[in-house]
This record gives C-alpha cells, sequence and structure tokens, in this order.
C-alpha cells in the first residue's frame, strides 16, 4: 500500500518520469550502435541527434573525399556512355578528378604522398578493378545518407581500433584540407572548350588518350 501510494505521489510520479527518460535515452544510444544501416533519418537517430554527431573534421574530410570520388566515377561512366570505356584508368586517376571538379587532388592532406594512395581511405565506396575505377558501394549517387552511414561506420571501426590500442588507425589529416580553393586550372590540361570525359593527354609526346593493352591499336580511356 505504501508503494502504490508513493507512485502516486508527486515524488513518485518525478520518478517514474526520470527512470523513462534514461530508458529513452538509453534505446537511443543501443539503435545508434546498432545496424547503422536500419537508421532510417540520419538527422535523429533519436533525441533529436544526428547519426553524425561524433564527427570530427577528420571524418567530414573522408565524407567528401568518399563522395566526390563515387560522383567521379558515376559521372564518367554516364558521360562516355561506352562499354569498351567501362571507367577511368587509374593513370588518368588525378586529371579527370580535376576536369569534373576544377581541383586538384590533395594527397598530402590526407598524410600519403599520390593521388592513388587516398583510395583505401574510402575503400568502401570505390576500388580499383582491372587498373579502372569502380564502384564498390551499391548506391545511387543522389543517396548521400548512404555515404553518411558509411562516413559513420568507418569512424566507429576507427575509433574500435584506437581504443584497443592500435595507433596506426589514426588519422593524419590536415585541417586546410575543408579551406582549399574550389576552382584551380589544370597546368597540363587542353583547350576549353573539352567535354569533361574526353581523353586525357597521353604519356609522352603526341596526342590523344591512354592506349589500353592491346599497344598502338588498343582503346584509348
Amino acid at each position: 500500500a505504501k508503494q502504490t501510494a508513493f507512485k502516486s505521489s508527486p515524488a513518485g510520479q518525478a520518478e517514474a518520469q526520470k527512470k523513462a527518460a534514461e530508458n529513452s535515452a538509453d534505446d537511443s544510444e543501443e539503435k545508434s550502435k546498432g545496424d547503422i544501416f536500419s537508421v532510417a533519418d540520419v538527422a535523429d537517430v533519436g533525441n533529436g541527434e544526428p547519426l553524425f554527431k561524433d564527427f570530427t573534421f577528420e571524418d567530414w574530410a573522408l565524407l567528401q573525399l568518399r563522395y566526390e570520388l563515387f560522383l567521379l566515377q558515376a559521372a564518367f561512366k554516364k558521360d562516355v556512355d561506352d562499354p569498351d570505356r567501362p571507367g577511368i584508368h587509374e593513370s588518368h586517376f588525378g586529371f579527370y578528378y580535376h576536369r569534373y571538379y576544377r581541383k586538384y587532388m590533395t594527397p598530402r592532406g590526407f598524410g600519403v604522398e599520390k593521388d592513388l594512395e587516398l583510395l583505401p581511405f574510402v575503400k568502401d565506396t570505390v576500388v580499383l578493378e582491372d587498373e579502372l575505377l569502380k564502384p564498390k558501394a551499391t548506391c545511387e549517387p543522389d543517396d548521400f545518407t548512404m555515404f553518411l552511414k558509411l562516413a559513420e561506420q568507418n569512424r566507429r571501426e576507427r575509433q574500435r581500433r584506437i581504443d584497443a590500442g592500435d595507433e596506426t588507425a589514426r588519422l593524419k589529416i590536415s585541417m586546410q584540407l575543408m579551406q582549399q580553393p574550389a576552382r584551380q586550372d589544370y597546368a597540363g590540361g587542353a583547350g576549353g572548350d573539352r567535354k569533361q570525359w574526353q581523353s586525357a593527354p597521353r604519356h609522352g609526346a603526341g596526342g590523344g588518350g591512354w592506349k589500353g593493352k592491346g599497344g598502338r591499336g588498343g582503346k584509348k580511356w
């Protein structure tokens, strides 16, 4: 009887509300820690908190890289529309990145030396396959929430490794990456009226694009 009376009292009701709020917060935290890809609203996974609430500037830099490279391979494939040219060859990776985004890749900002060394940072999104840039993520280019989820999954795995004592999991990304100019001229580019997907300069003397394994008669990429 005393317990029933306490529950119905103002103090008892306040205690019940407090426990309900704590349980709700615990449930939200468990949900956000659960299956990332089942989250319906990345802007609110519970209590108004977004999925990306723990992002640091490194995570935003990787999200931008992830999205840019996925769009790059998708746009090239759509623009070229040629089964004999299914993707960007690794030797022209930097060229087409600039051709589409009007800026240079900045591998040193990620702590590496070469453009292709950026790919392991976003291996859940794009990969090199048969020397061509191919998609790994199975979403549509306009499904931006998927790229947020991939970034959060990567962040959690990286944090798990750091917590376990793996110092190699720490990123060495420069904050200046998020402040770079949006447009730059490509020093080795051709005339400004060329379409974005048209062939990159051939290695060595002469014009034309990269020749495939077929030698002089091979395809141009």
